[in-house]
């Protein structure tokens, strides 16, 4: 996994262990995890020095009595010094406005708006404001659509609409609206609002049009809509930032609803830090001209989904179709479950997405991890990425249960993951329906725990599969070529592939606590091949978290 400046012994994504752990078998507890291993025995002070006894020598007939030594004294013990509190970190500092323009229900559009006269809608307030200044919203509910025109502002000056300070401020549709929010100018930031569409059909937020740009929605809360998605970027929206919001009950029944959609024609989105959950479509959708979009071969450009918590949507966690440069990364994923429109995967890259990357990333508890490829029109996704993830405790019983598959694509790495505990596949490839997994490269991962380490089918010409770990903690690990179940040797003599792979245990520190770093005996470590990632030591690790690093 990467490694952060905000972690301390890891090298690891910031969401993974602790927040993940389990038992390995599938039931999830909320830990804390065991304890970072460092290699070093825990300190337990100086020694204490013990005191001399005095001999116990019995007096001999005539002989003066012996002396009796004089006692050393004890040493003085140094006192263990108090360690200094850590200081706390400096708030950022508060932003400063040119003018604050304050709202509250109970104001008057006739007032001055200031913060003892306040204006009454936020509509009035948008009719004033200029770049460098905000609006603030006193607690309340507010009956109206949000319209954000172009009013100059600037990267140095932007337009502020926001939370007053304390303040719980609820937006909610007035009559039929599209958006609670409709952003159709540049630098507008929002800010700590509750968007509550109250089950209509209306977006918490749309971006749309050429002029809107460089917009922020940050600290709000969206929920209860019952349009295509909860928030929607379009019409050559761009430059759109979506950080550390809670997006949730989208629902339109058994018709999608998503938590973020970005369109064709859109680009430069960023989607970060975010919880999104319980809609009826994906958690993140990303939409390409194949996909239903009206504009044909304008494929979305340059999406980033970071950090966020994708879980228990009816489709996907995250949906990458016709789109191109498209990055996943330090992402939770899990709770997601097939239905007749999805099989539950964490992630699905298909129809004709290019240069995508899923690094960094924690699945746990859905239908099927990852699928790359599957529908399809035009060419099939190309040069697609998947490294350093952790995948886990996939879902059983009438669930695909798989961790990682790779259906027709072409140019697809699959580099330093762990999977573990999947009911199906560890790996599937080779079974695309309309075309070959070409061009497929798999090495350095850990493939553990499993119903099936590798299921290859015919589609499989050219592939690359080698350096990798496998291990089963029922007996022998299994893997199946072209519908035949075979064991470690077999497979590899029948199929060309793993000739420098291994059937070991992976030793990982502690399953049961959701430590999947490796142990110090695990043959893992030093193991792999290079691959043209960084790592410690004199080889890279096999799997996704590398051991050794300062």
């Amino acid at each position: 996994m990467r490694q952060r400046p905000t972690l301390l012994t890891t090298c690891c994504s910031a969401a993974l262990l602790a927040l993940l752990a389990c038992n390995g078998k599938g039931e999830f507890t909320l830990t804390t995890g065991a304890p970072p291993v460092t290699g070093e025995s825990p300190s337990t002070g100086s020694p204490q020095t013990p005191s001399p006894s005095t001999p116990n020598v019995p007096e001999s007939p005539g002989e003066a009595p012996a002396p009796t030594p004089t006692p050393t004294p004890e040493p003085t013990p140094t006192p263990t010094p108090t360690p200094e509190p850590e200081p706390e970190p400096t708030p950022p500092p508060a932003p400063t406005y040119s003018r604050i323009l304050w709202v509250s229900p109970s104001g008057s559009d006739s007032a001055s708006g200031t913060e003892s006269a306040p204006l009454r809608t936020v509509s009035r307030a948008l009719t004033l404001i200029a770049p460098g200044e905000a609006i603030y919203l006193k607690t309340g509910t507010y009956a109206e659509r949000l319209k954000l025109e172009e009013r100059g502002g600037t990267a140095s000056k932007p337009l502020t609409v926001k939370a007053a300070p304390g303040a719980s401020p609820v937006v909610k549709p007035g009559a039929s609206e599209s958006a609670l929010v409709d952003v159709r100018g540049a630098y507008w930031t929002v800010d700590g609002l509750t968007l509550d569409a109250a089950g209509t059909p209306t977006f918490a937020v749309l971006w749309r049009g050429a002029a809107t740009h460089h917009g922020v929605l940050r600290n709000c809360v969206a929920k209860n809509g019952t349009a295509g998605a909860g928030l929607n970027v379009s019409e050559k929206a761009s430059d759109i930032l979506i950080e550390r919001n809670t997006i949730s009950h989208f629902d339109k029944g058994s018709s999608d609803s998503h938590g973020v959609i970005v369109q064709t024609t859109a680009r430069n989105v960023v989607v970060r830090g975010n919880d999104i959950h319980h809609n009826s479509g994906d958690g993140v959708q990303c939409i390409g001209p194949e996909g239903g979009a009206t504009v044909t071969g304008t494929p979305f450009d340059n999406l980033l989904v970071e950090d966020n918590e994708l879980h228990e949507n009816r489709e996907n966690g995250a949906d990458i179709k016709t789109c191109t440069r498209v990055t996943l990364r330090g992402n939770v994923i899990w709770g997601h479950k097939a239905t007749s429109t999805s099989r539950g995967e964490g992630v699905v890259v298909h129809l004709s997405a290019s240069d995508v990357t899923l690094e960094d990333n924690v699945f746990y508890g859905n239908g099927r991890a990852i699928n790359i490829g599957g529908t399809r029109v035009n060419a099939p996704p190309t040069r697609i990425t998947v490294q350093r993830n952790l995948i886990r405790d996939g879902l059983g019983g009438s669930e695909d249960g798989g961790g990682i598959r790779v259906d027709t694509s072409n140019t697809v790495k699959v580099l330093h993951n762990t999977v573990w505990n999947m009911p199906g596949a560890c790996l599937t490839f080779g079974h695309g329906d309309t075309g070959a997994s070409a061009s497929l490269d798999v090495r350095n991962n850990i493939f553990a725990g499993c119903g099936l380490g590798v299921r290859a089918g015919s589609g499989r010409s050219g592939a690359v599969v080698d350096g990798n770990l496998y291990f089963s903690t029922s007996g022998a690990a299994r893997f199946q070529l072209d519908g035949s179940e075979r064991g470690f040797a077999d497979w590899r003599s029948s199929s060309g592939l793993d000739r420098r792979s291994m059937e070991k245990s992976p030793a990982f520190v502690n399953i049961d606590t959701g430590d999947f770093r490796l142990g110090p005996t695990s043959p893992a470590r030093n193991a792999g091949l290079g691959v043209g990632l960084t790592f410690c030591g004199g080889a890279p690790d096999l799997g996704a978290f590398e051991s050794d690093c300062p």
